[in-house]
């Protein structure tokens, strides 16, 4: 199994090299015009190019030379992690097909070590590489930067746009539309043959959803408000978080945003009756809940006891998305709760139960899974909610 962010149906007819690599032996030029020819999902999701005027590089680093607060928080992101997750190095052993994956993992051309410049018979898994003659790993290593969102044409990008001495400003309104994210976040591809998929479907269900329509971007949930600074010596303004917790499970043990800069996508009660436990789900997300990886769930738990405290027979519900991934992916199930809906279940209540406990966890991933990439010591749950249940 493998999965990218990003993907698009790749064409059984592309050339083994690109319009004009042959003839040119620039290894940037000719992987720009590989990339040129092919879908814009299978594109960088960043564009390239020279710092602007002021900057002696574009890296995180030096961004938080004037914006600290906003470089602390990135560090404690997914975005930070998206190379040096180590689930993602995992997957990528698996095939020549990286280059989907490094197009919004690391989405600048600049941070890849090698850049496809055609494939072999139009297979995507049979690229033919070329050597980035600048590679710095510590560039690619940042992941999503803030070059990847901020940084087009050698100007840098903010919602505002307010000029500065440091360098070149524009505003651009993308930067407070789903459109940002969406070019990443909004992945579905098949590649026939293939045993290797991409079902993101985010983008769909939050345009389908209550906030979609009422023109509510993720930045609204994904990106808290904050009054500070936008830089060292400003004004205080009305800025955003950019901590971008994702799923609420850190990629790094130990490394995360605070967890009330995520609410619960999935608000979880429960009512006990004579005979039963009603438990009721409530999607109060911008999307579907889980979303994004197929293989996130959330698990649902009730623990009964007896009046003496010891344990009786407890349920459990799984509410997420079930793939087969060999020989081909296939969904073979999906109870997610979509955005706007809710759902109500029923568990039995053991007679002699006298209380209960509701428990609620979301994971990444099973611990098979963990398992079989090798990922000991990775996390790959969190806790979301405990609470007593009262029993009539």
């Amino acid at each position: 199994m493998w999965i990218a962010a990003w993907l698009a149906c790749a064409s059984d007819e592309t050339a083994p090299t690109g319009p004009g690599a042959a003839s040119s032996a620039d290894p940037r030029a000719q992987a720009e015009a590989f990339f040129a020819q092919r879908p814009i999902f299978e594109q960088p999701a960043a564009p390239s190019g020279p710092p602007p005027a002021g900057l002696p590089d574009v890296t995180a680093e030096t961004c938080a030379t004037c914006h600290p607060d906003h470089a602390a928080e990135w560090r404690l992101s997914t975005h930070a992690h998206a190379w040096v997750d180590r689930q993602l190095q995992a997957e990528m052993t698996k095939s020549e097909n990286r280059w989907l994956c490094n197009n919004c993992h690391t989405p600048r051309l600049d941070q890849m070590a090698q850049w496809p410049v055609g494939l072999i018979d139009g297979d995507v898994e049979r690229p033919i590489w070329v050597d980035n003659p600048d590679f710095r790993p510590a560039f690619r290593d940042e992941g999503i930067g803030c070059a990847a969102c901020h940084i087009r044409d050698g100007v840098i990008l903010g919602p505002r746009g307010l000029p500065t001495d440091a360098h070149p400003t524009r505003r651009d309104a993308n930067l407070t539309s789903a459109g940002v994210c969406l070019r990443c976040h909004q992945a579905v591809a098949e590649y026939p043959g293939k045993s290797f998929t991409c079902t993101f479907h985010t983008g769909e269900e939050w345009a389908a959803g209550p906030a979609g329509r009422a023109g509510q971007p993720c930045q609204t949930c994904h990106m808290p408000v904050v009054s500070r600074p936008s830089a060292i010596g400003g004004p205080v303004r009305e800025s955003r978080r950019h901590g971008w917790p994702g799923g609420g499970i850190p990629k790094e043990a130990g490394v995360s945003p605070p967890a009330d800069w995520l609410g619960p996508g999935l608000q979880v009660r429960a009512e006990g009756e004579a005979a039963r436990v009603r438990v009721h789900l409530d999607n109060v997300a911008g999307h579907a809940v889980p979303t994004g990886d197929p293989e996130r769930f959330y698990q649902i738990e009730l623990a009964f006891f007896a009046a003496d405290g010891s344990a009786l027979p407890g349920w459990t519900h799984r509410v997420g998305q079930v793939w087969t991934w060999w020989p081909t992916p296939e969904k073979q199930s999906d109870n997610r709760v979509m955005p706007g809906t809710s759902q109500t279940l029923d568990a039995p209540r053991p007679p002699d139960a006298a209380r209960a406990t509701l428990r609620v966890t979301r994971h990444r991933m099973t611990p098979e899974t963990a398992a079989h990439h090798a990922l000991d010591g990775y996390p790959i749950a969190a806790p979301v909610l405990e609470v007593p249940v009262a029993l009539p």
